[in-house]
């Protein structure tokens, strides 16, 4: 989707985002709850001093209406700045930039380390190599024991989407890419870790961390990536969705 459309959008955005919430609508039914989870995560990591956040595609900046601010040094990154200006009004002790991640990191933070990087609903806007491309240049920006994490429309496996296109043949996709998690896995190499929950059917969140340096601890939802495993198995009970 374009940054024009999300300029268009920006005043009723957060309204859209309800409605698919409240009707179990694909594709941000789970916005909401996915957003606690990965408030809940950087929450529990907070040590007496701001940890710093990178938010990519922050939009209005909903997430962090759940994090005390003052656990927090966050700065912002989207392509609409109507959407910042919303943001400005939730976060405003955040720097907020307007920049077109296609072109990478903006100059003046690119010296920078973050000990999380959180990039919520953007990737379903790009196609699988700006993903695999994303990940690669942007885990270089983590702190030491630092986390990438992402929460988009992600399926566990190719199985699991082509079920739910199957069963769900209203649902509109339009330009939306659909993401898969194996397919993920299998492009990043073995020197990182990688988790991924399944939040419903058809959205899921993943953690880029280094190797040894994971400290992820929901065993029950979880499944952990390790070189040795051969099987996986997701224990998160499916939501109501479409």
């Amino acid at each position: 989707m374009s940054n024009k459309i999300y300029d268009d959008l920006a005043q009723r955005f957060d309204q859209m985002v309800k409605d698919d919430m409240e009707n179990f609508r694909f594709p941000y039914s789970e916005y909401n709850l996915l957003h606690e989870i990965i408030a809940e995560y950087i929450s529990d990591r907070l040590n007496g001093k701001p940890v710093k956040i990178l938010d990519i595609g922050i939009g209005t900046a909903s997430l962090y209406e759940r994090i005390i601010p003052e656990g927090i040094d966050l700065t912002g990154i989207d392509n609409s700045e109507p959407m910042l200006e919303i943001a400005r009004l939730r976060v405003p002790e955040a720097r907020l930039i307007n920049h077109n991640i296609k072109k990478g990191l903006p100059e003046d933070i690119k010296d920078e380390t973050f000990d999380f990087i959180v990039v919520s609903y953007l990737f379903m806007h790009f196609d699988f190599e700006f993903v695999i491309y994303f990940i690669e240049l942007f885990r270089q920006y983590l702190a030491p024991f630092g986390k990438l994490l992402i929460g988009d429309i992600l399926f566990f496996n190719e199985d699991n989407k082509l079920r739910f296109l199957k069963e769900n043949p209203d649902v509109v996709i339009n330009d939306l890419n659909l993401h898969v998690y194996q397919d993920v896995l299998e492009r990043i190499d073995d020197i990182y870790d990688l988790s991924y929950m399944e939040i419903n059917s058809y959205t899921g969140l993943i953690i880029v961390e280094k190797m040894y340096q994971n400290s992820l601890q929901y065993d029950e939802t979880l499944v952990k990536y390790n070189a040795n495993t051969e099987k996986w198995k997701s224990t998160q009970p499916e939501k109501k969705s479409e």
